[in-house]
């Protein structure tokens, strides 16, 4: 990535001017370049905001309209867990955003009706999109594609980790310095940190929430050797064995009847849950929500268990921005996408807001805990963002009814598995 200051723009008029000859030669439309390389019109940016995150993208907005000034953009904050249906209903409208972030699982569904713009290599000042994968980590950038176009640019990458509070883990009489390393011992550990009117658990599922449903169940399925659809995402594969065991393991833990406006993130801040699956995010959440949840000391991270002598699963997901395909200032768009992603912003905003740009070498990046990115690193081999398909949204919403009914002895193992194999010989 390079930053497309005035002294670069010389450049990026040549490349513009090459761009023109492709377009001419090819039979896909390229999008419209200006020749001088300057972006200029307004645009609209939506994304949701952790308040350490505005400290890093509030200034960077500002320094950019000052030295482009040509360019006025207006960004629209939405929670996070709004964002992806409010874009929904944008689309719909015919009146979505210039520039937003997207759920690197929502690319195939967007992308399949036309909804996304191409990435415009030379706004970032590169000469193509080969160039440009390069300078991002490749299943990173990977998960924001879709039939083999890159349609978004990583800017939040994690790989989950066990989280678990040292104080329960103390006071159960278990060693701080010595986390669960696999799903049986999580299993042993939680017994031993239930309190007897189990208002008090071990780990504690994130319950309700598509996203989580979906990475927690892909740890257990895949280490089991299943999937939850088939390599080709043609057709649902939850109800084998595989799949079956891990619904039981998952509604074996934790208490459902548990309750928290932040679902197991409260609980796990209150110290209700000593266990949590989640992101590198959660390194900056967790403090916020109770300031005494000092990291290293009351709280910790470790790697994401395997089942005893299965192969390891390491749920990751990217967030990314991506461009509408019916903005009409594409190149203004990624333009600023560029300026946000250079390395030296990377870093700030990995120090300040705990949220990692995959560029390349980011294991390097400075800011973050080392024990943190240590992890990542060594977890990013077996990296998995669960299926890519278009109807990503249907499937997680009926594995989240599988996973929920099962957690809250609604149903059984099997049949929540055949109910949800069911549902989507339908939709797929």
């Amino acid at each position: 990535m390079t930053m497309l200051t005035r002294r670069n723009l010389l450049r990026t008029a040549a490349l513009a001017t090459a761009s023109g000859v492709l377009a001419a030669c090819g039979s896909d439309p390229v999008p419209t370049v200006p020749t001088d390389g300057v972006p200029r019109g307004k645009i609209s940016v939506w994304l949701h905001q952790t308040k350490s995150y505005d400290a890093v993208f509030t200034p960077l907005l500002r320094k950019y309209m000052q030295e482009f000034g040509g360019v006025d953009i207006t960004p629209l904050y939405v929670p996070v867990a709004q964002l992806d249906a409010k874009l929904l209903t944008a689309f719909a409208g015919d009146v979505p955003p210039d520039l937003f972030k997207i759920g690197g699982w929502t690319i195939p569904g967007h992308a399949r009706k036309g909804r996304l713009a191409p990435i415009i290599p030379k706004a970032m000042g590169v000469a193509d999109e080969k160039a440009l994968i390069q300078d991002y980590d490749p299943h990173a950038i990977g998960s924001l594609s879709y039939e083999g176009k890159v349609y978004g640019v990583p800017i939040d990458y994690t790989i989950c980790y066990l989280y678990y509070r040292r104080d329960r883990f103390v006071e159960a009489g278990l060693d701080p310095d010595k986390p669960p390393t696999t799903w049986e011992e999580v299993a042993e550990y939680s017994k031993r940190l239930t309190s007897a009117d189990g208002k008090k658990v071990g780990l504690q599922w994130i319950l309700g929430n598509p996203q989580w449903t979906l990475m927690q169940l892909l740890a257990l399925v895949k280490g089991k050797g299943g999937g939850i659809l088939s390599d080709d995402a043609s057709k649902a594969t939850l109800a084998t064995d595989a799949g079956v065991e891990a619904l039981r393991y998952y509604g074996s833990l934790g208490n459902a009847k548990l309750s928290n406006p932040l679902s197991g993130f409260g609980l796990f801040a209150t110290g209700e849950a000593a266990m949590l699956v989640s992101g590198l995010f959660a390194m900056d959440l967790f403090p916020t929500l109770n300031p005494k949840l000092t990291f290293g000391k009351v709280f910790d991270i470790a790697p994401m268990p395997r089942w005893d002598a299965g192969q390891p699963v390491a749920p990751a997901y990217t967030w990314g921005w991506a461009v509408a395909k019916q903005s009409k200032l594409p190149y203004t768009a990624w333009h600023f996408v560029d300026y946000l992603q250079r390395e030296d912003v990377a870093a700030k905003q990995l120090k300040d807001a705990s949220l990692l740009t995959p560029v390349k070498g980011w294991e390097k990046l400075p800011g973050a805990d080392p024990k943190a990115l240590e992890i990542m690193a060594a977890a990013a081999p077996h990296a998995d963002f669960g299926p890519q398909t278009p109807v990503w949204n249907e499937m997680a919403k009926s594995l989240t009814d599988a996973a929920d009914a099962v957690a809250f002895g609604k149903k059984t193992p099997e049949q929540a598995a055949a109910d949800f194999d069911q549902a989507m010989r339908i939709t797929l």
